[in-house]
């Protein structure tokens, strides 16, 4: 053996070459020795007699069906209609929970409020039940130099509880408006909205 790694895979090729160019030699009993290990590799089923097709054999042999290219357009063209037609009738009819939504619709009205709150001070923020109490307060914008400040919240129909947040720290009930006190004696302001 050489050195040089390329000579030595054309030997090797050139070996394996002379083994597959030489001719096969087969004796007589080879083709029916094949075929035989052929059938035993494959066993051949049972047949489905056409003429009982709710047979169970029947349901569970493979079939095949030819179409032309124009028949099987036309049956997924037909499919695709029986499909279209079943969900536009299934839109059209409403469900009970649909009916039952419809039937529980509310129309609210809002009313915008304008808070005023008037008294010197560096900052009025608005607190009540309609923004949980502070969870986002309304801050308040003065109005000129007579210290009046103001803010414009929609609420919807009905009673509510405010206060006033002055400087960040002190709570104020507004003074025109009638009050309600709670069970720690603070007091805060109630505005009835709408009928």
């Amino acid at each position: 053996m050489s050195e040089d790694p390329r000579q030595n895979d054309e030997v090797f090729g050139e070996r394996v070459a002379r083994v597959l160019r030489a001719p096969e030699r087969f004796d007589d009993d080879f083709e029916t020795e094949l075929v035989a290990a052929i059938r035993a590799d494959r066993p051949i089923g049972r047949t489905v007699s056409r003429s009982r097709p709710l047979a169970p054999a029947w349901w569970g042999t493979p079939m095949t069906i030819r179409l032309s290219p124009l028949a099987g357009l036309a049956l997924a063209a037909s499919l695709a209609g029986i499909v279209s037609l079943g969900t536009l009738k299934l839109s059209r009819q409403p469900t009970p929970a649909t009916a039952q939504m419809v039937a529980q619709t509310v129309h609210d009205t809002v009313n915008v409020v304008r808070f005023v709150f008037v008294g010197e001070a560096k900052s009025v923020a608005l607190v009540g039940d309609f923004n949980a109490w502070g969870g986002q307060p309304v801050e308040l914008t003065a109005t000129g130099p007579n210290g009046a400040w103001t803010a414009s919240v929609p609420l919807a129909s009905g009673r509510h509880e405010y206060a006033f947040i002055v400087d960040g720290k002190r709570w104020v009930a507004d003074p025109f408006a009638p009050t309600a006190s709670d069970e720690f004696n603070t007091n805060s302001s109630i505005i009835t909205v709408g009928s």
